[in-house]
């Protein structure tokens, strides 16, 4: 790890160039303990305590088990989908973090980060002109994100552009949450939702990165300018022995991209 300024800074530099160019940083041996992993999220800014956290606590163990609930979806064995954390949330956290204190049994590919750039995703998704009719429709209309067991929906912009154009627009996504907040909003799935979801997701699978997750791994991934998945993972046998994540948010940078 660090061992002067100079070398944080260097680090600090390189994950905010991941960050404005590929919307996520990788490292597969940031670290092996725990106290490195720590000492960084301070670095990079205030964090996020999700309101539901045990005794405000910002740092979530994953707990991958066969009879995890569908609101713990980093603990069950099946993919998590394409999404970016806390899409029905006003005010979301920039950045989104995960070590791996443990990899998973079967290897690293197992439980594996999948990432999807938004600018890569968004020109997939622009290459034919169904993909850019919506495109343009999803940065002009809102849309309602909710979840049925929370029983309520807001709405927002599935494609966020600023104003004046100078930077690439960033993402909203999770498709159960646009899911479900059109069964809260109209009683049912309409097609322009299935349209919504199947197209944003046909283009990350397109565009992913495959990052192995392997003990001592590093992912940083910004809200809005990537999307990210998990592949499969081990739920059965000894607790001890199955995949570990550790996992927070950091509200906002201490300084911009």
């Amino acid at each position: 790890m660090w061992t002067n300024e100079n070398e944080v800074n260097e680090w600090l530099h390189r994950v905010r160039a991941g960050l404005r160019t590929r919307g996520y940083y990788y490292d597969p041996q940031f670290c092996a303990d725990l106290e490195p992993f720590l000492y960084a999220t301070n670095l990079l800014g205030p964090l996020y305590v999700p309101s539901a956290a045990e005794n405000r606590n910002p740092f979530i163990p994953t707990s991958p088990s066969s009879s995890a609930p569908s609101w713990r979806p980093f603990d069950r064995r099946q993919r998590i989908r394409w999404h970016n954390d806390f899409s029905t949330h006003p005010r979301r956290p920039e950045l989104s973090l995960s070590w791996i204190k443990r990899e998973d049994p079967a290897g690293p590919e197992n439980g594996a980060w999948w990432v999807a750039t938004s600018a890569a995703l968004l020109a997939k998704l622009c290459r034919t002109r169904e993909g850019k009719r919506l495109a343009t429709d999803l940065q002009e209309r809102t849309e309602p994100f909710g979840y049925r067991d929370a029983g309520g929906w807001r709405q927002f912009r599935v494609i966020v552009r600023r104003a004046d154009k100078s930077e690439q627009p960033t993402l909203r996504f999770y498709g159960p949450a646009l899911e479900d907040g059109a069964r809260l909003r109209f009683g049912k799935v309409p097609e322009r939702t299935r349209e919504i979801v199947g197209r944003i997701e046909e283009a990350a699978d397109a565009v992913r990165e495959v990052l192995p997750a392997r003990t001592g791994a590093l992912l940083i991934v910004h809200n809005g300018r990537s999307l990210h998945d998990r592949a499969p993972q081990t739920v059965t046998g000894p607790v001890e022995s199955r995949r570990q994540a550790l996992l927070c948010f950091v509200k906002q940078l201490h300084r911009p991209l």
